[in-house]
């Protein structure tokens, strides 16, 4: 499952060769515009908005020797962290690579080689677990970025075939740690990580026996256990939001109906287990995201619904038994019907707090629609879709 979870994946309705990344994708800048990423075969995509009107882009942030996985994640003060995979330049395994967006429109800054997570050692020698003598590791899941809100560091997380889920962090004033185990046990699937306002990192990921394990990183930099359950889990369809102050929840797909359902960890004051989200016939991953409906926090959801176009629904945040109603948005006004629908969603606030919910068209184009606070409840406006200009940012990428 994933997000955080791996990325790489195409997008399910083929929109003009762009990835998914993993985590979120859509970024409100500390100057309140907008910023929304994806993947290609060449390098990240990035539209901007401009601050007179309209987006700028697409950019092609090109690498050499890209992959193409990538994950992405911003920090409180508005950087945005892109993590890939390059080819090894001695062959092997893939190096993991990391680049930051440091304000709104600018480059991306040159790209930091993390290394192969390939090492033998526990995680007491501060390095990873590593394969079987003579064989090479391989990264099956990742990368993934999480970032620490409150003091501003970063960790980059894979899930290797012999070594578990490891990582390597960024202290928030700039100095990087060696790989390290989250895990040393295999998780061959997508996993996703969340580290909530004054909680620690977690990681949410199945099983070699088809459960969900949770992990939690604890003070001395091991993780552990926290819970176990059993509950299919679609590949490639999970996502995490945080809550409430050191709460989580995550979100995936049940592969028996393709509904959606929600995981927290039981709380004092807070209702947690398995919920049940609706929105049966979905497909891939949903966008989520918090925003203020009628004065309330809300929950806001966004996936490609059975009927091929994005239906969202929202709920008073960890409220989820109250039931979700999921409601169709207008098609995107070019050939008019699912047929023309768009895809991958994300959810996410513009620079006047309004819910913004972005999607791709299957030319590769971006779309938005923002929330209409003339009308009462989750009510939103026409898709907008926003050309720009194409372009490639290869010359500064080293």
């Amino acid at each position: 499952m994933g997000s955080g979870a791996p990325s790489g994946h195409a997008d399910p309705s083929g929109s003009a060769g762009l990835l998914a990344p993993s985590g979120r994708r859509l970024f409100t800048g500390v100057d309140g515009r907008l910023t929304a990423y994806a993947g290609s075969a060449a390098g990240p995509v990035r539209w901007t908005e401009s601050p007179r009107d309209g987006f700028e882009g697409p950019t092609v942030f090109e690498v050499p020797g890209w992959v193409g996985p990538s994950g992405i994640a911003a920090g409180s003060e508005g950087y945005v962290y892109v993590a890939g995979l390059r080819h090894a330049p001695e062959g092997g395994t893939p190096h993991v690579i990391l680049s930051t967006q440091y304000q709104t429109g600018r480059p991306l800054g040159d790209w930091r080689d993390l290394g192969a997570p390939t090492t033998t050692a526990g995680p007491a020698a501060d390095a990873t677990a590593g394969p079987p003598a003579g064989a090479g590791d391989a990264i099956v899941a990742g990368p993934v970025v999480v970032v620490n809100q409150v003091s501003g560091s970063v960790h980059v997380l894979v899930s290797l075939r012999y070594g578990g889920i490891v990582r390597r962090s960024r202290t928030g004033e700039g100095r990087w740690g060696r790989w390290k185990n989250v895990t040393d046990q295999p998780y061959t699937g997508e996993f996703t990580a969340q580290m909530p306002t004054g909680g620690a990192l977690q990681v949410l990921a199945v099983n070699a026996a088809g459960a969900l394990d949770r992990w939690v990183l604890v003070k001395g930099g091991g993780a552990e256990l926290r819970d176990r359950f059993a509950m299919a889990a679609a590949d490639g369809t999970g996502t995490a939001l945080e809550t409430g102050r050191k709460r989580a929840t995550y979100i995936w797909r049940y592969p028996g109906d393709d509904s959606l359902v929600a995981w927290r960890a039981q709380g004092k004051d807070t209702p947690g287990g398995v919920m049940a989200l609706g929105g049966a016939g979905g497909r891939g991953r949903p966008g989520v995201g918090r925003g203020v409906i009628g004065g309330y926090d809300c929950t806001v959801l966004a996936q490609v619904g059975a009927h091929g176009g994005i239906e969202v629904t929202a709920y008073v945040t960890e409220n989820e038994g109250y039931g979700t109603w999921w409601a169709p948005l207008a098609d995107t006004g070019r050939g008019g019907g699912a047929g023309d629908a768009p895809c991958d969603p994300q959810v996410g606030t513009d620079g006047q707090g309004r819910l913004v919910v972005a999607a791709f068209d299957r030319a590769g184009g971006l779309l938005l629609a923002r929330q209409d606070r003339t009308q009462d409840g989750l009510a939103f406006g026409p898709w907008h879709r926003e050309s720009g200009h194409a372009r490639s940012a290869a010359a500064r990428q080293r």
